[in-house]
């Protein structure tokens, strides 16, 4: 019998510099409201630091030279669920209804961004990491923590001058290529969310959404939504 992805939800958030904003605290709310058999853990700085240094202490002197704080942001939260397992949501997601039903018989799950994303970035698929959900010890995640935290991607990290680099270091495309190389029989152990189900908007329709201009398109697009991704992008400021 296989395991179950643990209940616990995980989310991150960098205290160092602002707190937590008020809107991205009412969207957790959503979370921890439609998950009340779960366990909540938030991940703040002196946390996620005693976390690596405890458990990956291996791994402490790269994930301190990244350039942008926002690698050590992607690059802790695989850590952590390959150590605990469970579900890591990002903060500008608001949950509609529980994934429960979803996630019972998947072992490893990671989301494709809408299909107009890939006409942007010329790719077939993108996967990201703004919400994940994996057992323990999952190979997939194994194989992105081992590229990620590669003294080549260190390197890498430092040939851009802008943060575009984030998506081949720590972010998307490592997703994509780390995904592309397992085995058929690798790839059927890891389920691909569709973008309806949790990223039913694309950039422009979130956009709307945030501007408070609701309509019959936004209506649509959330029919067979579990979740709303809102595309905040605060790790750009």
């Amino acid at each position: 019998m296989k395991n179950q992805i643990p209940k616990i939800i995980h989310q991150i958030w960098s205290d160092k510099e602002i707190p937590l904003p008020e809107h991205f605290l009412k969207m957790a709310d959503t979370w921890k409201y439609d998950y009340p058999d779960w366990q909540y853990i938030y991940w703040n700085d002196y946390k996620m630091n005693s976390f690596i240094l405890e458990h990956f202490p291996q791994y402490w002197e790269i994930y301190n030279s990244f350039p942008y704080d926002i690698q050590r942001w992607d690059a802790i939260r695989y850590l952590i669920l390959y150590k605990m397992g469970g579900m890591y949501v990002d903060f500008d997601f608001e949950s509609l209804k529980p994934l429960n039903g979803l996630l019972c018989d998947k072992q490893c799950c990671f989301p494709q961004e809408p299909i107009s994303h890939c006409g942007i970035f010329k790719r077939n698929f993108i996967i990201n990491n703004s919400l994940m959900a994996s057992v323990p010890y999952h190979n997939y995640l194994k194989n992105i923590i081992e590229k990620v935290f590669s003294k080549e991607n260190l390197e890498l990290s430092f040939t851009a001058r802008n943060k575009d680099i984030v998506f081949d270091t720590t972010g998307q495309w490592v997703l994509v290529d780390v995904y592309e190389g397992l085995s058929t029989e690798e790839r059927s152990d890891v389920y691909l969310i569709p973008p309806s189900y949790i990223n039913p908007f694309d950039l422009p329709l979130a956009g709307i959404a945030k501007r408070g201009s609701w309509d019959k398109r936004l209506e649509y697009s959330i029919k067979d939504a579990y979740a709303i991704h809102y595309y905040f992008g605060s790790w750009t400021d």
